[in-house]
């Protein structure tokens, strides 16, 4: 049986010429975009992602406000949505240890004072000079974000300006704080996707834009961020819910732009063995069209078309039509469905993706 030494594993380095910068903050950040990324899939799946925009006075409103609720039970969705909550949880407290550890060696350190630990630490670490801490163990998520805060009150010029930006967000950093411990701990307590979609677009994605904008993790995108494309996710999720109306199908739509963004290649030695693939498939698949894709602008789309007909008591037929379905990307992994709406309805393409028509025929 493998019993854990001190000998095991290895120290990862940090990110060089970045003292407080904690590497591990970094994973975390992409793992918790790429996990609510992935929840437009689940929705998806589950036909929810209409159902999310239906208003208080629509008939079915409280059928689909069943239907969302009951996607909380879903084991797939929690999975993405703790995945999406404990890692953003994980960035954001590094990042405040990484804040407080800049202004003093120690500051970020968990020390016991009076049997507690308290917030006159401030007061001992930055009034006295240096002091001989021996404790190893950080502080916890809510008391590095009180003491961030409480570095507003000095004045002698050490404070970083970003502390500003984590005093205006406070309360949305103790309500992810509440939201992983609920989880973490108790492991029931599950917000509804439209509260997630809400949360993450109107509360953490600007926060994370503000913070990134005045510290040292600001130009460290290739550790965290997808490739360069023409629309940012980011910017695109921040916009649906910027307005007093969250729009949550361009959320959606957005979502799977993201994840596939993930899944560019950045070096693409397989492209043309990819671009050939793609044109064999479409040659030898009935009900398949090639087409370019909006995301890493190759063509490598495959988009599905299906056909139905209706026939009379006698057997004689009616009427015959076709419609496309799905889109799936062989190059990036792009996959979307009707329900987020036209890419072109977002200025992402001028074409319309979902089509459908009549097929001909003789009466």
């Amino acid at each position: 049986m493998f019993k854990l030494e001190r000998t095991h594993g290895v120290h990862a380095e940090g990110v060089k010429k970045r003292e407080h910068v904690t590497k591990a903050a970094l994973a975390s950040l992409r793992l918790a975009l790429k996990a609510y990324f992935n929840t437009y899939y689940i929705c998806s799946e589950k036909r929810l992602v209409s159902s999310m925009s239906i208003t208080t006075s629509d008939p079915l409103y409280d059928i689909s406000m069943g239907q969302i609720d009951r996607l909380c039970e879903n084991v797939d969705y929690q999975e993405q949505y703790m995945q999406t909550i404990f890692h953003f949880h994980h960035f954001f407290e590094l990042f405040l240890k990484d804040i407080l550890s800049r202004v003093h060696v120690n500051l970020a350190n968990k020390i016991m004072l009076d049997g507690k630990d308290s917030s006159k630490i401030l007061k001992i670490l930055l009034n006295t000079g240096d002091v001989d801490i021996t404790q190893n163990q950080t502080a916890e998520f809510a008391v590095a974000l009180d003491r961030v805060c409480t570095l507003s009150k000095r004045a002698d010029g050490s404070v970083p300006i970003v502390v500003k930006t984590i005093i205006d967000y406070k309360n949305t950093l103790k309500d992810l704080n509440t939201l992983r411990n609920k989880a973490w701990h108790k492991g029931i307590y599950i917000l509804r996707i439209t509260e997630l979609d809400q949360f993450i677009s109107q509360n953490i994605l600007p926060l994370l834009v503000r913070v990134l904008k005045t510290t040292e993790y600001g130009d460290l995108e290739d550790y965290w961020k997808y490739k360069k494309v023409e629309f940012d996710p980011i910017d695109e999720i921040i916009s649906a819910g910027s307005s007093g109306v969250v729009d949550y199908k361009r959320i959606a739509f957005f979502k799977s732009y993201g994840r596939a963004c993930y899944s560019i290649p950045k070096l693409n030695y397989d492209l043309l063995d990819i671009q050939a693939k793609a044109k064999a498939i479409v040659g030898s698949v009935n009900d398949l069209e090639l087409e370019t894709c909006y995301v890493c602008r190759e063509e490598t789309l495959l988009v599905s078309t299906v056909s139905d007909h209706e026939i009379d008591y006698e057997g004689k037929l009616l009427g015959a039509w076709w419609n496309t379905t799905a889109a799936e990307c062989l190059n990036c992994s792009l996959s979307v469905f009707p329900d987020a709406g036209e890419p072109k309805d977002y200025g992402v393409k001028k074409e319309v993706l979902w089509k459908s028509g009549d097929y001909e025929y003789e009466t």
